[in-house]
């Protein structure tokens, strides 16, 4: 459930500036009140204000008169008491620190005036209560029919299912009337995302993210025309669209159409000086959809042309984001530098940490992703060991008083560098610290269920060291498929996989499945031989692409390479590979597999 119900159609919206007129509303500022003028109500502050050189502020204290509630009392009771939640557990941890002044000021100031944000806020509210998945939560969004052995929704779940429900509703009808302001779309935007997410709806948030692009880009049109005020227009190149290039990020592949949109309008952005903590982070986020996207184009041409004849386009790229990243990490440094000249708060620790292990990883990418070869990563083990530490100390920042992780966030994560050191860092004892820091990472972010990471690197870890192993075993004879080489040692406990006759990784993913991240099983000593001799070539997966069929195949794949599922153009797939040796003509070729995934 979500804007994805609606049309949102940027031709059907209209902006304060536009012919319906402004919203009556008793929501002006204090300064506007006190002179007795009519009040434009922009957020954070009204462009009367900020035009003639006032000082602008909004009532400090939320005002539950003002409010939209039910006429239940225990309903009210419920809707107060969601609020009072999100704004001392739920914003302060969505955002993070650095997007404090959207989680904790603009969306509450416009909630007092907008039911829909409301009533979407404290639908949030009651999710990061009670994010425990919810077994019947996903089939009742849905329509699917209730299974007799389902759980019953709890009343936190029953409210934020209520509390979306009418703030869709609310939206819908300002769409159908023509009066939704597009300022009040954005937000409602990134909060029904938000609701998508911790409920588990990827293909709502992913259709989420595609309208309020759409919605931005509008928007940005009527601010090229002089019809929005300073204000918002502020906020609009400073919050929203950073926000959006983030959220962008985190959701390739399937987000890339979209967000090289954005990327298209922010391409004057700097990101060789950082003069603090967030612009050091914008610049970072900017570069990391930039990497990403190269990631991309060069994993699918080396796929289709090999690597014998790099095309000078795909290497004058990776050396001009290499040179930017570079500066950046200099400028980054310089700051934290600065930064030290007094005792680092908690924030400027934690932050610092992320950024420091993003970067590692962007680095990594673009030294290795020209290539097939699967051991060149051997040779950024320090980098690896850098973001295991540096995401340690993130979280240590990030935890709550119980120790655990709030469980989702919009802000950098740890989830991403640690799962990237799981698949592609074959030193055991690293990977290992790796993922054990990941189950401890926040539930969701962005798009993403931490979870499922888990499991899937889990998994990977298992059948490369494993495969390693029987390879080790047998040297002198014709290499086993990964699966079918897979012994009862190491890491996996659980039945059926040394009976596999070939790779198969569905039937690897279905079984049950208990990874220990013990080293004991490791037949030999680590740190006598070489990483490329614990886990050779042979027994490494490649890279990984997640795609759907209705954004378009990868290079290389048709559609009767996914027939035998009969999949639905929505059906969301990974594609891996490995590479295999021929020992007669001592050559290589790579090898691709495909798993439908179930989110």
């Amino acid at each position: 459930m979500g804007l994805g119900d609606v049309n949102m159609s940027p031709g059907r919206l209209r902006s304060k500036a536009s012919s319906t007129g402004h919203l009556k509303s008793r929501g002006g500022c204090k300064t506007c009140k006190i002179r007795r003028v009519k009040c434009g109500e922009e957020k954070p502050h009204c462009a009367r204000c900020t035009t003639t050189g006032r000082k602008c502020d909004y009532e400090g204290k939320f005002s539950i008169v003002d409010t939209p509630l039910s006429l239940s009392p225990n309903t009210v009771w419920r809707e107060r008491r969601s609020f009072a939640y999100y704004f001392q557990n739920a914003a302060p941890s969505i955002g993070g620190g650095l997007d404090g002044d959207f989680w904790n000021t603009i969306v509450p100031q416009v909630c007092r005036n907008e039911p829909a944000v409301w009533d979407a806020i404290i639908s949030i509210s009651a999710l990061f209560e009670s994010p425990e998945p919810c077994p019947e939560l996903f089939s009742i969004r849905r329509g699917y029919s209730r299974s007799s052995n389902a759980f019953t929704l709890n009343q936190n779940h029953q409210d934020a299912l209520s509390w979306y429900s009418r703030s869709v509703s609310a939206i819908r009808q300002r769409i159908e009337s023509g009066r939704l302001d597009i300022f009040v779309g954005l937000i409602t935007c990134i909060l029904f995302i938000s609701i998508e997410a911790i409920q588990g709806g990827t293909e709502e948030g992913l259709q989420l993210y595609s309208q309020g692009v759409q919605l931005l880009l509008n928007f940005r049109v009527q601010i090229m025309t002089g019809t929005v005020p300073v204000t918002e227009a502020a906020w609009f190149k400073d919050t929203v669209v950073p926000i959006f290039i983030r959220l962008g990020s985190i959701g390739l592949p399937f987000t890339k159409g979209p967000l090289k949109s954005l990327l298209s309008i922010t391409e004057s952005c700097s990101t060789q000086q950082s003069d603090s903590l967030r612009h050091a982070r914008e610049g970072l986020v900017l570069l990391s959809a930039e990497v990403q996207i190269f990631q991309l184009a060069s994993v699918e041409y080396t796929r289709e042309h090999g690597t014998s004849n790099i095309l000078p386009e795909l290497t004058n790229q990776q050396t001009i984001l290499l040179a930017r990243l570079k500066s950046w990490h200099t400028s980054v440094n310089n700051l934290m530098a600065t930064l030290r000249s007094k005792p680092l708060t908690p924030q400027q620790i934690g932050m610092g940490s992320l950024l420091i292990a993003n970067y590692q990883i962007l680095y990594i990418i673009l030294q290795t992703t020209l290539t097939t070869s699967q051991t060149i990563t051997d040779k950024y083990i320090p980098n690896f060991q850098t973001i295991v530490d540096q995401s340690a100390l993130a979280l240590a920042v990030t935890a709550r008083l119980d120790g655990t992780q709030p469980p989702y966030t919009f802000e950098l994560s740890v989830a991403y560098p640690l799962w990237f050191t799981c698949l592609r860092c074959r030193e055991p004892r690293i990977r290992r610290k790796a993922l054990a820091l990941l189950r401890r990472a926040p539930l969701v972010q962005g798009f993403h269920k931490t979870k499922s990471a888990i499991s899937f690197s889990e998994r990977v870890m298992a059948l490369e060291e494993q495969y390693g192993i029987a390879i080790n075993r047998s040297r002198n004879s014709t290499p086993e498929s990964p699966a079918s080489g897979i012994s009862s040692q190491s890491g996996y406990h659980g039945p059926g996989v040394s009976d596999l006759p070939t790779l198969d990784l569905a039937a690897f993913l279905e079984l049950d499945f208990e990874y220990s991240t013990s080293l004991e099983s490791m037949p030999i000593e680590l740190g006598m031989v070489p990483i490329s001799e614990i886990i050779p070539e042979e027994a490494r997966m490649g890279p990984i692409n997640v795609f759907r069929p209705m954004d378009g195949f990868p290079s290389g794949t048709t559609a009767k390479d996914l027939a035998k599922w009969n999949p639905g153009s929505d059906q969301m797939f990974l594609r891996f590979s490995w590479n295999k040796r021929d020992l007669e003509s001592d050559s290589w070729a790579t090898i691709y597999e495909y798993v439908p995934l179930t989110l």
